[in-house]
């Protein structure tokens, strides 16, 4: 009995010395999910903080939040319009005859950003939504940008829950909006993020938009590994959940948009393309269908991959900003 112990005892640490690298390297990859590298500024980020008038528009600087979510307001100069305003004025007001006269603000859209992006990779949607009287909001997620916060968990928290609506809420007061419409948009971990933000206020927000995001994080980890490893990556992921819990962060296996979705009752428009090898189609659609929403749309963009779902020659500005109007 003591030898057949002893047995025992010698092969659980020989598992434990051969697959401790493993959990090391798979704990270590997934803290790099919510921790991620911080991208510069880009020229064309440059090129509109430096020139806004150029592209028609008026940009501010804000700390949300006593800082807590770094913010540009972006809105419409009145005294000219771009091209790419006038056309997506022209494309939108085919649908909208009664579009409002340019340089008039409607509402305030909150954007907010994917992972690995910050709050001005979003001036390009903000351009276009502020020519149709759209004051925009960008904010930069914790762990992204210049976000004082050191991790993101994709809206899976509380404070993340509420931070579109608490930011939004701390602009409007500093810079006496008057009341109007308010409506959010996200883009893959901005969509979750705004997911999470209209199930938790359901009534608060005028219409959602979210852009190729997910319906559970646990799916897209998964999906990442062969078919045959199936079996190792369940169990890998839910000692990695393990691990996290027993250093108190966020587990995986909580970030689950499609269950948040189930309380929303906002009008919401769902864009995924169909090549999107990063997020699947499928995992946009069940998004979709959990959305609780008697008003809901979904929107495919042919021949997308996820980062060039908003570049495709589909006119999906003038989709989502006449979306945006129909729900002032």
């Amino acid at each position: 009995m003591k030898i057949f112990g002893r047995a025992l005892r010698q092969t659980i640490l020989g598992l434990l010395l051969i697959l401790s690298p493993t959990l090391w390297a798979l704990n270590h990859w997934t803290d790099t999910i919510f921790t991620p590298p911080r991208r510069p500024l880009l020229p064309y980020h440059q090129e509109r903080l430096n020139n806004p008038t150029h592209f028609a528009l008026k940009i501010q600087s804000y700390g949300c939040l006593q800082g807590k979510a770094p913010c540009l307001i972006v809105e419409s100069d009145p005294h000219y319009i771009s091209n790419i305003g006038k056309r997506i004025r022209r494309q939108v007001g085919n649908q909208n005859p009664n579009l409002a006269p340019y340089g008039k603000t409607l509402g305030t859209v909150v954007l907010l950003h994917g992972r690995k992006g910050r709050k001005e990779d979003l001036l390009p949607v903000a351009e276009r939504f502020a020519a149709l009287g759209l004051r925009c909001l960008l904010i930069d997620l914790p762990a992204h940008g210049a976000s004082p916060l050191r991790e993101t968990y994709f809206g899976a928290t509380p404070f993340e829950r509420q931070l579109p609506r608490l930011a939004f809420e701390d602009a409007a007061r500093q810079f006496n909006w008057p009341k109007q419409p308010a409506f959010l948009w996200g883009i893959s971990m901005g969509g979750a993020f705004a997911v999470a933000a209209a199930s938790e206020t359901p009534n608060y927000w005028n219409s959602l938009i979210v852009v190729s995001s997910f319906d559970q994080m646990e799916r897209i980890m998964l999906e990442k590994i062969p078919q045959r490893l199936q079996f190792a990556g369940i169990w890998a992921r839910a000692a990695i959940d393990q691990i996290r819990y027993f250093r108190g962060k966020t587990v995986v296996s909580t970030i689950t948009p499609a269950q948040w979705a189930q309380h929303i009752q906002t009008p919401t428009l769902v864009v995924h393309g169909d090549h999107d090898q990063l997020i699947g189609v499928k995992q946009g659609q069940s998004l979709y269908e959990a959305v609780g929403s008697s008003q809901k749309r979904w929107v495919t963009v042919a021949g997308a991959g996820h980062r060039s779902v908003l570049s495709t020659p589909m006119p999906l500005y003038a989709e989502m900003g006449s979306w945006l109007l129909k729900h002032l």
